[in-house]
C-alpha cells in the first residue's frame, strides 16, 4: 500500500487486498490451479506482479495467460528490475587503500558450494581446474567440509568474514548459465569480502554492464591449463592483481532491494502507475518469456 508520504509498505495480510496498489506472487509458491481458485475477485485497476528470482530451471513458471501485468526478476528486461545486487556509480572517484587490501589477502582461491544438483557441470569444471594444477580450498555441503570455528549453523558473529576475506579469488559459478543470472555469490563476495570472482562465461556479466576488470572469466581462455597459469601468475603479482579492484574507485555495490533495485524500483513504478505514466499490459505467456532457451550451459563441454 502507498502511504501519504509516497513511500511503500508491504503486507501479506489478506485484509489489505482491497487497499493494495499491486498484488505480488512468487513463482515457486504458486501454480495455475491455485491461480484459478484465487479467493479474491480480480482487480483490473492495479498490476498483478509475478516475482521470479530463480533461473528458468527452478522458477517453475507456467503460462498464466493474461493474468499477470508485470514481471519482477533479476532479468534486465523485467518490468521491475530486482537483481541480487548491482553497481551504482559514485558521485566522485573514491580513494581505495590498495595496500591494505593486498596485505589482507594471504590465501589463494576459495570455493564454498552446497548444491550439486545443477545444470552446468560446475563441479566437473572445478575438478578439472584442480587436475591442471590449480589450488582451490573446497568447502560446503558438497564436500562435507565446514570452516574451522565457523559452522553453517550457530557460527560466531564475524567468523564468516574472517574466514573468507583473506582469499584473493572466489569461484562464483552459478547453478546455471542463464541470461542476466548473477546472484549474491558474486556481489557479496566482491563487496563484503573484497574477493575477485571467477565466473564461467564473460557474456552474462558483460551484458549487465559489469566492468571487465571486476572478475575473471574461464571462457576467456582456450584451455583450462592457460587459465590456471594466469591465476597462478596473478596470485603473486600485486600490481596486476590490484587492477581487479580498480572498479572500486568508480562504483559501489548495492545489494538486493537497495536504492534503485527490487522493491525500491517497484515502489517508484507504482507511483508512476498511479499517475498513469506506465501503460497497462499483460503477459500472454510467462513461460515463453522466462524459459530454458535463455540459458546456455553447453560451452563448458569444450573444457571437459
Amino acid at each position: 500500500m502507498l502511504d501519504f508520504e509516497n513511500a511503500c509498505s508491504i503486507s501479506s495480510h489478506r485484509a489489505h487486498f482491497s487497499q493494495a496498489n499491486a498484488v505480488l506472487f512468487h513463482s515457486r509458491n504458486i501454480n495455475s490451479k491455485e491461480i484459478s481458485s484465487f479467493p479474491f475477485p480480480r482487480r483490473q485497476e492495479i498490476p498483478y506482479v509475478m516475482v521470479a528470482y530463480e533461473s528458468p530451471y527452478n522458477a517453475k513458471l507456467e503460462t498464466y495467460k493474461d493474468f499477470f501485468n508485470w514481471t519482477m526478476s533479476y532479468r534486465i528486461d523485467s518490468d521491475v528490475f530486482a537483481p541480487y545486487g548491482g553497481l551504482l556509480r559514485n558521485s566522485e572517484l573514491v580513494k581505495v587503500n590498495y595496500a591494505k587490501i593486498w596485505r589482507s589477502k594471504t590465501k589463494g582461491t576459495l570455493w564454498l558450494v552446497s548444491n550439486n544438483n545443477v545444470n552446468n557441470k560446475r563441479k566437473k569444471i572445478v575438478e578439472k581446474l584442480i587436475e591442471n594444477g590449480m589450488k582451490v580450498d573446497l568447502y560446503g555441503k558438497v564436500y562435507n567440509r565446514e570452516p574451522d570455528n565457523c559452522p553453517r549453523d550457530g557460527a560466531q558473529e564475524g567468523c564468516d568474514e574472517r574466514f573468507q576475506s583473506p582469499y584473493k579469488f572466489v569461484i562464483a559459478f552459478e547453478n546455471s548459465n542463464c541470461k542476466d543470472y548473477v546472484t549474491e555469490k558474486f556481489w557479496r563476495k566482491a563487496e563484503q569480502y573484497k574477493m575477485v570472482p571467477i565466473v564461467m562465461s564473460r557474456k552474462i556479466y558483460k551484458d549487465l554492464g559489469i566492468p571487465d576488470n571486476m572478475y575473471i572469466a574461464v571462457d576467456d581462455f582456450k584451455t583450462l591449463k592457460e587459465f590456471v597459469e594466469f591465476i597462478e601468475n596473478l596470485t603473486s603479482n600485486e600490481k596486476e592483481y590490484m587492477k581487479y579492484h580498480k572498479w572500486r574507485e568508480e562504483f559501489r555495490i548495492a545489494e538486493a532491494n537497495q536504492e534503485i533495485f527490487g522493491f525500491c524500483d517497484l515502489c517508484q513504478k507504482l507511483m508512476d502507475f498511479q499517475n498513469r505514466t506506465i501503460p497497462k499490459k499483460s503477459y500472454s505467456s510467462l513461460i515463453a518469456w522466462h524459459n530454458e532457451e535463455n540459458c546456455d550451459n553447453s560451452f563448458v563441454d569444450r573444457y571437459l
